[in-house]
């Protein structure tokens, strides 16, 4: 099941802020997929379930939460913050508020209806084995503050809040972003419960100096850096990463895959030139997670996470085209 809604959508222009993810690559990818499959339709958005303070709070500090739902002027240095809106000297950077449509508060309305979108798509996948939310992967969200373009971390939110409700006890989060997952991993450290695994850009992030006693340094549970010019080793070493997991920790309940596009060589953001893979390697990066997860029957949910320019909705969709095919090649079998 796909799960989409343009109302999800966090159209970036809106509010002046100039980061090249395109207002409308969620939007591409499921009228793409509506060219093969007249069947989809947009997900109901008043079906999207409410994210509580309660349900941040099993995630996030309640300083920091007090800070985004107080005062203006504290959302909107959190927002610049998280979002890189202000350079080293103060001045803005990517971001123009002259040209803001809507307020800093209307953002945040929308980045916790993602939240509840992706705790909903998850909870579908857990009885129907697949789900993939155009939206969300907010992995670099820590328990003190946002980064990196992630004001709050949709993906263990999701985790905790299914776990308080008894339905999963175990999770593992794989993210083959192309900056490591390292919110995740500072939220999951001392979490024996959630396993996390991020392949990544060895160089380049994070962009922060400092000292690896730093939260942003904090390992996931399988930590695989891609060095420059390795790109042909990647599938490779994502494979040796998956049997790793399957060999050392017990098979989860549920699995979140972040998703990014931002791997790919056409990505317009300056931080992913590290890691330049083509089209088809990133097909195969998909398509070997999913039938991995797939022979081992763990419910599988995806979240798109970054993916920057014109050209990122074609990662996506190449993906949810081969699971549409696949799937329509099983039912024809089954049906035999």
């Amino acid at each position: 099941m796909i799960f989409y809604h343009p109302d999800l959508d966090f159209r970036f222009s809106e509010y002046g802020i100039d980061i090249p993810i395109v207002d409308d690559r969620a939007f591409s990818v499921f009228n793409h997929l509506k060219k093969i499959d007249p069947s989809l339709s947009y997900f109901d958005p008043n079906l999207t379930p409410k994210i509580t303070m309660s349900d941040l709070l099993l995630v996030h500090q309640k300083d920091y939460l007090d800070r985004l739902f107080g005062s203006e002027a504290e959302l909107e240095y959190e927002m610049l913050s998280c979002y890189e809106l202000i350079d080293q000297t103060g001045n803005y950077h990517r971001y123009n508020p002259k040209l803001a449509e809507k307020k800093f508060k209307d953002a945040l309305a929308v980045i916790l209806k993602q939240i509840g979108m992706t705790y909903y798509s998850t909870k579908f996948s857990l009885d129907h084995g697949f789900s993939y939310f155009l939206g969300g992967g907010m992995h670099h969200a820590m328990s003190f503050a946002g980064r990196g373009f992630c004001l709050l971390n949709d993906i263990v939110i999701t985790i905790r809040k299914l776990q308080k409700e008894n339905l999963i006890k175990t999770a593992w989060v794989i993210d083959v972003d192309a900056h490591k997952g390292d919110g995740t991993a500072e939220l999951t450290a001392r979490d024996p419960s959630i396993v996390t695994m991020s392949v990544h850009m060895k160089e380049g992030w994070p962009l922060d100096s400092g000292s690896v006693r730093d939260p942003w340094f904090i390992p996931c549970n399988v930590d695989i850096g891609i060095d420059v010019g390795e790109e042909s080793e990647y599938l490779n070493k994502l494979r040796v990463g998956l049997n790793e997991l399957d060999k050392n920790y017990p098979r989860p309940d549920v699995v979140i895959i972040v998703n990014g596009a931002d791997p790919y060589e056409f990505d317009e953001l300056p931080s992913t030139e590290k890691l330049k893979l083509t089209r088809e390697q990133l097909l195969d990066r998909d398509t070997l997670i999913y039938n991995f997860l797939l022979d081992r029957k763990i419910p599988q949910s995806y979240v798109m996470a970054g993916g920057y320019g014109k050209k990122s909705w074609e990662i996506y969709f190449q993906f949810l085209k081969f699971v549409w095919e696949s799937s329509s090649k099983r039912s024809e079998i089954s049906s035999r």
